[in-house]
């Protein structure tokens, strides 16, 4: 990344660059709490591919991000919205930005549920969370999700509207994962889920040949559905927290 007139851009890259390190993308689920086997050894080759594919059909090259962690200063001030992800948000944050200029976007490759925590209480420390109403969460896919960890965030961020992105990942923790995040809007009346899970359901060309990162289709889909149920919630009235 670099800084132009105090504004964080990404740089135009070379693809055959970029592809190595998209490939890490791709690999980054396998990274888990808990033992699974999992058949890798054609993954490179399909990522290689896939990797070349999203770059190509990407309108702006700076959609996608050649890096294993990115931090996003918004480009619209005051800071709306934070969004915590993994590698599907770091992959594409260009675009993510593009649809959220007022966010502060912070993911990283093979990030677990548990890193939240710590992200949100530095950006806290730091004052970055002051003002802002809308927090989205995605994260749970690259391994199972602690229900007293996700119960610890919520009561962080306070009465702040909180988004869970439903994961998609034929892994064995996906139906964890899945049921845990369901339940939320139950148990706390800020919290709404993104369903990706229903949105992708029979459209193959959403996702790599992994089944788990999104392509520039899929990309669209999911993040277009992040800002309109953004838009179904006001922002808490109490704009000190």
């Amino acid at each position: 990344m670099i800084w132009i007139n105090g504004v964080p851009r990404v740089p135009r890259y070379d693809v055959r660059l970029i592809l190595p390190l998209l490939v890490s993308l791709s690999l980054s689920s396998c990274a888990v709490p808990r033992p699974a086997a999992h058949a890798a050894t054609t993954l490179d080759q399909a990522a290689l591919i896939d990797a070349h594919q999203d770059f190509t059909q990407s309108p702006r090259p700076g959609y996608v991000l050649d890096a294993d962690a990115v931090n996003r200063l918004p480009t619209v001030t005051p800071t709306g919205v934070i969004i915590i992800g993994d590698s599907i948000i770091t992959g594409w944050s260009g675009y993510v930005a593009h649809v959220f200029p007022n966010a502060l976007i912070n993911g990283r490759v093979g990030r677990q549920f548990s890193s939240a925590l710590h992200i949100w209480a530095m950006m806290h420390a730091n004052h970055e969370t002051d003002g802002v109403g809308y927090v989205v969460v995605e994260l749970g896919t690259n391994g199972y999700v602690d229900p007293a960890q996700v119960a610890q965030f919520m009561s962080m961020v306070g009465h702040r509207q909180v988004f869970f992105v439903v994961p998609v990942v034929p892994r064995s923790w996906e139906p964890e994962v899945q049921n845990l995040y369901f339940q939320l809007p139950r148990r706390y009346p800020n919290a709404h889920l993104v369903r990706w899970d229903l949105l992708s359901a029979d459209h193959p060309t959403y996702f790599w040949s992994d089944h788990v990162h999104p392509t520039w289709a899929g990309i669209q889909v999911m993040v277009h559905a992040m800002a309109q149920e953004v838009a179904k919630y006001p922002p808490p009235v109490n704009r000190g927290y």
